[in-house]
Protein backbone atom coordinates (compact mmCIF):
# COMPACT_ATOMS: atom_id res chain seq x y z
CA UNK A 1 0.00 0.00 0.00
CA UNK A 2 1.48 3.10 -1.08
CA UNK A 3 2.46 6.23 1.80
CA UNK A 4 0.13 8.83 1.06
CA UNK A 5 1.25 11.99 3.34
CA UNK A 6 -1.85 14.44 2.28
CA UNK A 7 -4.41 11.62 3.70
CA UNK A 8 -2.59 11.79 6.77
CA UNK A 9 -4.20 14.39 9.95
CA UNK A 10 -2.64 17.67 10.26
CA UNK A 11 -0.57 16.58 13.68
CA UNK A 12 1.10 13.42 12.05
CA UNK A 13 1.36 15.46 9.08
CA UNK A 14 3.76 18.03 11.58
CA UNK A 15 5.28 15.31 13.73
CA UNK A 16 6.62 13.98 9.60
CA UNK A 17 7.93 17.29 8.50
CA UNK A 18 10.25 17.53 11.86
CA UNK A 19 11.71 14.35 11.68
CA UNK A 20 12.76 15.43 7.80
CA UNK A 21 13.88 18.46 8.73
CA UNK A 22 16.05 16.97 11.83
CA UNK A 23 17.17 14.47 9.70
CA UNK A 24 18.25 16.75 6.62
CA UNK A 25 20.04 18.97 9.46
CA UNK A 26 22.02 15.51 10.70
CA UNK A 27 23.46 14.65 7.39
CA UNK A 28 24.26 18.04 6.13
CA UNK A 29 26.48 18.20 10.11
CA UNK A 30 27.65 14.82 9.42
CA UNK A 31 29.17 15.97 5.50
CA UNK A 32 30.55 19.00 6.84
CA UNK A 33 32.71 17.05 9.39
CA UNK A 34 33.80 14.64 6.84
CA UNK A 35 35.04 17.73 4.49
CA UNK A 36 36.93 19.12 7.77
CA UNK A 37 38.54 15.92 8.33
CA UNK A 38 39.42 15.41 4.47
CA UNK A 39 40.96 18.89 4.44
CA UNK A 40 43.13 18.40 7.56
CA UNK A 41 43.96 15.38 6.46
CA UNK A 42 45.21 16.51 3.24
CA UNK A 43 47.30 19.50 4.89
CA UNK A 44 48.85 16.93 7.72
CA UNK A 45 49.80 14.09 4.79
CA UNK A 46 46.83 12.36 5.68
CA UNK A 47 48.10 11.78 9.49
CA UNK A 48 44.49 13.17 10.87
CA UNK A 49 45.51 16.07 13.58
CA UNK A 50 48.83 14.75 13.85
CA UNK A 51 50.91 17.77 14.28
CA UNK A 52 54.14 18.49 14.19
CA UNK A 53 55.89 19.45 17.81
CA UNK A 54 59.53 19.62 18.67
CA UNK A 55 60.66 19.67 22.76
CA UNK A 56 64.15 21.33 24.07
CA UNK A 57 64.83 20.80 28.15
CA UNK A 58 66.79 23.67 30.13
CA UNK A 59 68.24 23.43 33.73
CA UNK A 60 68.60 26.13 36.32
CA UNK A 61 70.74 25.88 39.77
CA UNK A 62 70.46 28.09 42.54
CA UNK A 63 73.31 27.93 45.22
CA UNK A 64 70.91 27.05 48.43
CA UNK A 65 73.08 28.21 51.73
CA UNK A 66 70.77 27.80 54.67
CA UNK A 67 70.28 31.14 56.69
CA UNK A 68 68.14 30.04 59.65
CA UNK A 69 68.59 27.48 62.67
CA UNK A 70 66.20 25.84 64.43
CA UNK A 71 67.83 24.61 67.89
CA UNK A 72 66.02 22.69 70.54
CA UNK A 73 67.08 23.53 74.29
CA UNK A 74 66.10 21.53 77.10
CA UNK A 75 66.04 21.78 80.89
CA UNK A 76 65.95 18.56 83.20
CA UNK A 77 65.61 19.44 87.09
CA UNK A 78 65.25 17.12 89.63
CA UNK A 79 63.95 17.12 93.38
CA UNK A 80 62.47 15.90 96.24
CA UNK A 81 58.64 17.75 95.66
CA UNK A 82 56.91 18.54 92.96
CA UNK A 83 57.00 22.38 94.28
CA UNK A 84 60.97 23.13 94.95
CA UNK A 85 61.12 21.15 90.88
CA UNK A 86 58.82 23.57 89.40
CA UNK A 87 60.26 26.57 91.32
CA UNK A 88 64.03 25.34 90.54
CA UNK A 89 63.05 24.90 86.73
CA UNK A 90 61.06 28.06 86.48
CA UNK A 91 64.14 30.18 87.54
CA UNK A 92 66.84 28.63 85.70
CA UNK A 93 64.46 28.16 82.13
CA UNK A 94 63.21 32.00 82.59
CA UNK A 95 67.08 32.68 82.84
CA UNK A 96 67.91 30.81 79.71
CA UNK A 97 64.51 33.03 77.72
CA UNK A 98 65.63 36.44 78.94
CA UNK A 99 69.50 35.34 77.80
CA UNK A 100 67.85 34.21 74.24
CA UNK A 101 65.80 37.60 73.91
CA UNK A 102 68.55 39.77 74.92
CA UNK A 103 70.19 38.06 71.80
CA UNK A 104 67.39 39.39 69.64
CA UNK A 105 65.53 36.59 69.34
CA UNK A 106 61.94 37.60 68.75
CA UNK A 107 58.89 36.34 70.93
CA UNK A 108 57.32 34.03 68.17
CA UNK A 109 60.76 32.28 67.64
CA UNK A 110 60.86 31.03 71.23
CA UNK A 111 57.98 28.21 71.59
CA UNK A 112 57.50 25.28 74.95
CA UNK A 113 57.95 22.30 72.75
CA UNK A 114 57.51 19.99 76.02
CA UNK A 115 56.66 20.42 79.95
CA UNK A 116 56.58 17.06 82.06
CA UNK A 117 56.49 16.32 85.44
CA UNK A 118 57.01 13.10 86.39
CA UNK A 119 57.88 11.15 89.78
CA UNK A 120 60.76 9.10 90.39
CA UNK A 121 60.78 6.03 92.10
CA UNK A 122 63.85 4.16 94.24
CA UNK A 123 63.28 0.00 94.01
CA UNK A 124 64.66 -2.24 96.62
CA UNK A 125 63.51 -5.86 96.86
CA UNK A 126 60.47 -5.61 94.75
CA UNK A 127 59.25 -2.94 96.39
CA UNK A 128 59.28 0.87 95.14
CA UNK A 129 59.44 4.13 97.08
CA UNK A 130 58.48 7.74 95.73
CA UNK A 131 62.30 9.21 95.62
CA UNK A 132 61.39 13.07 93.97
CA UNK A 133 60.31 14.22 90.90
CA UNK A 134 61.67 15.15 87.36
CA UNK A 135 60.92 17.82 85.47
CA UNK A 136 61.39 18.37 81.70
CA UNK A 137 61.22 21.38 79.74
CA UNK A 138 61.88 22.15 76.10
CA UNK A 139 62.34 25.20 73.98
CA UNK A 140 62.28 25.51 70.14
CA UNK A 141 64.22 28.05 69.10
CA UNK A 142 64.48 30.04 65.53
CA UNK A 143 67.76 31.79 65.28
CA UNK A 144 67.59 34.01 62.10
CA UNK A 145 71.55 34.84 62.39
CA UNK A 146 73.46 31.60 61.58
CA UNK A 147 76.67 33.20 62.69
CA UNK A 148 75.42 33.48 66.18
CA UNK A 149 74.40 29.88 66.15
CA UNK A 150 77.47 28.42 68.73
CA UNK A 151 77.56 31.54 71.19
CA UNK A 152 73.86 31.33 71.59
CA UNK A 153 74.04 27.45 72.56
CA UNK A 154 76.98 28.16 74.36
CA UNK A 155 75.31 31.34 76.30
CA UNK A 156 71.76 28.90 76.86
CA UNK A 157 74.00 26.38 78.62
CA UNK A 158 75.55 29.00 80.13
CA UNK A 159 72.14 30.76 81.71
CA UNK A 160 71.24 26.88 82.98
CA UNK A 161 70.14 24.92 80.45
CA UNK A 162 71.46 21.30 80.61
CA UNK A 163 70.24 19.64 76.92
CA UNK A 164 70.86 20.16 73.61
CA UNK A 165 69.03 17.86 71.85
CA UNK A 166 69.29 18.66 67.62
CA UNK A 167 69.84 21.51 65.46
CA UNK A 168 68.40 21.73 61.85
CA UNK A 169 69.50 24.38 59.08
CA UNK A 170 67.02 25.46 56.76
CA UNK A 171 66.39 28.12 53.92
CA UNK A 172 63.68 30.52 55.38
CA UNK A 173 62.49 30.86 51.80
CA UNK A 174 62.95 28.14 49.61
CA UNK A 175 60.63 28.92 46.85
CA UNK A 176 62.03 32.33 46.11
CA UNK A 177 65.19 30.30 45.44
CA UNK A 178 63.40 27.58 43.55
CA UNK A 179 61.74 30.56 41.71
CA UNK A 180 65.10 31.61 40.51
CA UNK A 181 66.24 28.31 39.50
CA UNK A 182 63.12 28.22 37.33
CA UNK A 183 63.31 30.91 35.46
CA UNK A 184 67.43 30.39 34.34
CA UNK A 185 65.85 26.99 33.45
CA UNK A 186 63.07 28.80 31.07
CA UNK A 187 65.32 30.88 29.59
CA UNK A 188 68.03 28.41 28.46
CA UNK A 189 65.18 25.96 26.90
CA UNK A 190 64.23 28.81 24.90
CA UNK A 191 67.45 29.74 23.67
CA UNK A 192 67.93 26.64 22.87
CA UNK A 193 64.26 26.63 20.79
CA UNK A 194 65.46 29.96 18.90
CA UNK A 195 69.12 28.66 17.65
CA UNK A 196 67.75 25.38 17.15
CA UNK A 197 65.30 27.04 14.92
CA UNK A 198 67.21 29.02 13.51
CA UNK A 199 69.62 26.47 12.59
CA UNK A 200 67.65 24.21 11.09
CA UNK A 201 65.87 26.74 9.43
CA UNK A 202 61.91 25.98 10.60
CA UNK A 203 59.76 28.66 12.56
CA UNK A 204 58.11 28.17 16.14
CA UNK A 205 55.19 28.73 16.88
CA UNK A 206 52.89 28.24 20.32
CA UNK A 207 54.09 26.89 23.44
CA UNK A 208 52.05 23.77 23.64
CA UNK A 209 53.48 21.21 26.46
CA UNK A 210 55.46 21.91 29.55
CA UNK A 211 57.27 19.92 32.35
CA UNK A 212 59.45 20.43 35.48
CA UNK A 213 61.68 18.34 37.53
CA UNK A 214 62.95 19.73 40.95
CA UNK A 215 66.10 18.25 42.60
CA UNK A 216 67.98 19.14 46.19
CA UNK A 217 64.91 20.60 48.09
CA UNK A 218 65.59 22.02 51.39
CA UNK A 219 66.09 22.15 54.29
CA UNK A 220 68.67 20.18 55.49
CA UNK A 221 69.21 18.63 58.66
CA UNK A 222 71.71 18.19 61.39
CA UNK A 223 72.09 15.63 63.60
CA UNK A 224 71.55 16.63 67.98
CA UNK A 225 74.65 17.60 69.72
CA UNK A 226 74.34 15.40 72.64
CA UNK A 227 72.84 16.89 76.47
CA UNK A 228 75.33 17.76 79.41
CA UNK A 229 75.35 20.86 81.01
CA UNK A 230 79.25 21.22 81.12
CA UNK A 231 80.52 25.13 80.05
CA UNK A 232 82.50 24.41 76.95
CA UNK A 233 85.69 26.27 76.95
CA UNK A 234 84.85 28.18 73.42
CA UNK A 235 81.60 28.18 71.97
CA UNK A 236 80.71 25.25 69.33
CA UNK A 237 81.33 25.57 65.93
CA UNK A 238 78.40 25.38 63.45
CA UNK A 239 79.00 24.75 59.77
CA UNK A 240 75.58 25.37 58.01
CA UNK A 241 77.32 23.86 54.16
CA UNK A 242 75.26 24.42 51.32
CA UNK A 243 73.18 22.64 48.08
CA UNK A 244 72.52 22.49 45.10
CA UNK A 245 68.72 23.83 43.81
CA UNK A 246 68.01 22.28 40.42
CA UNK A 247 65.37 22.66 38.15
CA UNK A 248 64.86 20.94 35.06
CA UNK A 249 61.97 22.16 32.73
CA UNK A 250 61.09 20.77 29.24
CA UNK A 251 58.96 22.93 26.13
CA UNK A 252 56.93 21.85 23.76
CA UNK A 253 56.26 24.21 20.70
CA UNK A 254 54.19 23.57 17.86
CA UNK A 255 56.60 23.66 14.67
CA UNK A 256 54.67 26.51 12.17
Amino acid sequence: MAFDYNKLPECERRVVCVGLIILTLFLVFAGFNQLVGAVNSYRNGGAVNAYQTVSFSGEGKVKAAPDTAKVEIGLSTEGKDSISVQNENSSKMNSVIKFLKNQGIKDEDIKTNNYNLSPKYDYNKGKSTLAGYILNQSLSVTIRDIAKVGDILDGAVSNGANQINSISMLVDRPEELRNKAREEAVKQAKEKAKITGKTAGFRLGRIIGFSENSAGEPPMFYEAMGMGGAIAKSSPQIEPGSQDIAISVTLTYLIK
